[in-house]
C-alpha cells in the first residue's frame, strides 16, 4: 500500500501510542454492540482493503445500519490507513453467514455464503429448503448488482469462491441435499452421513453451467493453473474423517489423484494452497505424535501440522510446530522469495515452538517459515480474553495486515475496547518476521565456517535459552536447552553439509547457515 511517508508518519504517530508491541503501525477495532465475525480480507486495486463477515449488531458502533434478522453478510471497504470507506448490511429476516468473496475485473465483489431467509430485507428469492448457497455481485461501492439463491431441498452451505478464466466463478461448500431444486446431483455422503461437497460453475451473470459433487467434506478449495482444482478436507467417505484428505480434480471434472495424510491420532486438515513450484502446502491441527506421515511428536494437545507437497501430492517436508496447549492454525501465503506465512490463534505460554507467553486466553500466533519450513519468525499478538481466527494480507511494501475476530478490552497489544461481543480487530503490521531486517539476528556471527568438530556462537552479550539444527531438508538434527552466552556447539557427529542454526533468546529468534566440513 503505497501512501506518501508524512501520511503514515502522522497515522503511526497517532496509533502507537498505544501499541504495547512496537512493530504495530496501527490498529483499529470495528464493531457493534453484539457479534460481529471477519471471515476474509483481500487486497483491493486502490491500495485499500477489503473485509467482511457475519454481523447481528443494530446501529450502535462503527455499525450504521440495523441488522436484518439474525446474522447478515457484514461488508466493510477500507482505505490503505484503516480508515471506513463504505459498508453494507446485507441480508434477510433469518440467518446469513458470508464466507468468502473477491474482487472483480469490474472493481466490485462477488461475494458467497449461505441464508435461510425468505424474500425480505435484501434477499430477493425463497430459501429452497434449510440454508441455501447465497451468491451475491455488488459494484465497487457495494450496490447490489445481481443474487442468486442456489440450493436443494436441504442444507447447503457455500464456503469459498474463485474467479475462473472465463470471467466466471467457482463456487464449492457442503450439501445435504439430493436430486431436488438446483442440485441435479445425487448426494454423495454415507457411512451414517449425508453430507458431501457441492461445486458449481457460475457464468459470468450467476447463471449455473455446471455442477459437481465430491465423497468429502471440504474445508478448503483452490484453482490450480491448469483449470482444474484442489480440495482440503477432513477425510474422505467411507473412511472416518479422521486424517487430512486433498484431492486433485483436472479441468475435465476427474480426479487425478487423492492423498490421505495423518498420524495415530486426531489430524484436522484447515486449508490447502498451490505453491509457486506447482507443489501444495497443507496445514491444520493434530494431536498425533511421530506416526504414519507425522515425522514429530505433538508438543502438547493441538499442534500447527503443516506439509508441503508436490505436485501429485507426494509430501517433501512436514512440520509439527506448537507449545504446550492448544495451537490451530486458519491461513497460509506463500511470499515470493518461497517462504510461508502462517496465521493461527494459540493458547500456549513459552514452550516448544511458542517464543511468547499468552496475552489473554487466546491470541493470534503468526510465523514466517522458510523453504524448508524452518521458523525464521513469530509473534503473538493479543489481548485480555478471545483474539482468534485471524487473517493474513502481505502488502506491496512488505508490512501486512491482519484481520481477525476479538473480545479484548484494552490490554496486551489491544488498543481499544470491545465494541460487545466479537469485532473486527485489524492490525496494520511491519514485516519483521523475515531474518534479513531482524535485529538480534544480525548481531550473531558463527565461526568457524565451514566447521569440522566445534562451532563457537558469538552472541555479543546475548543470553541464549534453546538451539537447534536443522538439515537443509528441514529436519531437526539437535535441540538443546542452554543458558549461556555464546555458547559452543559440538557438531562432529554431523553429516558434511549445510545446516540452520537456530537460536532463541526470549521472544528474539535467530536463523543462520553454517557449512559442516
Amino acid at each position: 500500500m503505497k501512501k506518501t511517508t508524512t501520511l503514515l508518519a502522522l497515522f503511526v504517530s497517532l496509533f502507537t501510542i498505544y501499541a504495547q508491541d512496537p512493530n504495530i503501525l496501527w490498529q483499529r477495532t470495528v464493531g457493534g454492540s453484539n457479534w460481529d465475525e471477519p471471515n476474509f480480507i483481500l487486497s483491493t486495486e486502490d491500495d485499500g482493503f477489503f473485509m467482511g463477515g457475519n454481523s447481528k449488531s443494530d446501529i450502535s458502533g462503527e455499525k450504521t445500519e440495523n441488522s436484518r434478522g439474525g446474522k447478515d453478510y457484514w461488508l466493510i471497504k477500507f482505505d490503505g490507513f484503516g480508515t471506513i470507506e463504505w459498508q453494507k448490511t446485507i441480508g434477510g429476516n433469518q440467518e446469513e453467514y458470508l464466507a468468502d468473496a473477491k474482487q472483480t475485473s469490474d472493481g466490485g465483489y462477488i461475494l458467497a455464503g449461505y441464508s435461510n431467509s425468505n424474500i425480505s430485507g435484501e434477499k430477493a428469492e425463497n430459501s429452497q429448503g434449510g440454508n441455501d448457497y447465497w451468491i451475491v455481485k455488488i459494484d465497487a461501492n457495494g450496490t447490489i448488482e445481481w443474487q442468486n439463491t442456489i440450493g436443494g431441498d436441504d442444507n447447503d452451505k457455500a464456503f469459498n469462491v474463485e474467479i475462473t478464466n472465463d470471467g466466471g466463478y467457482l463456487i464449492a461448500g457442503t450439501s445435504d441435499s439430493g436430486i431436488s431444486g438446483d442440485r441435479t446431483l445425487a448426494n454423495n455422503g454415507n457411512n451414517g452421513y449425508t453430507t458431501d461437497t457441492w461445486v458449481v460453475k457460475l457464468d459470468i451473470n450467476g447463471v449455473i453451467e455446471w455442477q459437481r459433487g465430491h465423497a468429502v467434506i471440504m474445508t478448503s478449495l483452490k484453482l490450480t493453473n491448469d483449470g482444474g482444482y484442489v480440495i482440503g478436507a477432513r477425510g474422505k467417505y467411507p473412511v472416518s474423517t479422521l486424517s487430512y484428505f486433498v484431492m486433485k480434480v483436472n479441468s475435465n471434472g476427474n480426479t487425478s489423484w487423492e492423498k490421505f495424510y495423518g498420524g495415530d491420532s486426531l489430524d484436522l486438515l484447515t486449508n490447502v494452497i498451490p505453491t509457486i513450484d506447482g507443489g501444495y502446502m497443507v496445514i491444520g491441527s493434530s494431536i498425533s505424535n511421530a506416526s504414519g506421515d507425522k515425522t514429530e511428536d505433538s508438543k502438547g494437545y493441538y499442534d500447527y501440522w503443516i506439509l508441503k507437497t508436490d505436485m501429485n501430492g507426494n509430501i517433501e517436508w512436514d512440520k509439527t510446530i506448537g507449545g504446550s496447549e492448544e495451537d490451530r492454525p486458519d491461513t497460509v501465503i506463500q511470499t515470493q522469495d518461497n517462504k510461508f506465512i502462517l496465521a493461527g490463534m494459540s493458547f500456549s505460554d513459552i514452550s516448544g515452538d511458542k517464543s511468547e507467553n499468552s496475552l489473554g486466553l487466546n491470541d493470534f500466533w503468526i510465523l514466517k517459515l522458510n523453504e524448508v519450513g524452518v521458523i525464521e519468525g513469530q509473534n503473538t499478538i493479543g489481548g485480555n480474553y478471545n483474539d482468534a481466527y485471524p487473517l493474513i494480507l502481505l502488502n506491496t511494501d512488505g508490512t501486512f495486515t491482519i484481520g481477525g475476530r476479538s473480545t479484548s478490552d484494552i490490554s496486551g497489544d489491544k488498543a481499544e475496547d470491545s465494541r460487545g461481543g466479537y469485532d473486527f480487530w485489524i492490525i496494520h503490521h511491519a514485516e519483521i518476521l523475515g531474518i534479513t531486517e531482524n535485529p538480534f539476528n544480525n548481531t550473531i556471527t558463527l565461526y568457524p565456517n565451514p566447521v569440522k568438530n566445534t562451532l563457537q556462537v558469538n552472541t555479543q552479550s546475548q543470553n541464549i535459552d534453546q538451539l537447534n539444527i536443522y538439515s537443509v531438508t528441514g529436519s531437526r538434527v539437535l535441540q538443546r536447552n542452554v543458558n549461556t552466552v555464546s555458547p559452543t556447539v559440538d557438531v562432529s557427529s554431523l553429516a558434511s553439509g549445510v545446516y540452520y542454526l537456530q537460536l532463541y533468546s526470549g521472544k528474539n529468534m535467530a536463523l543462520k547457515k553454517f557449512v559442516k566440513e
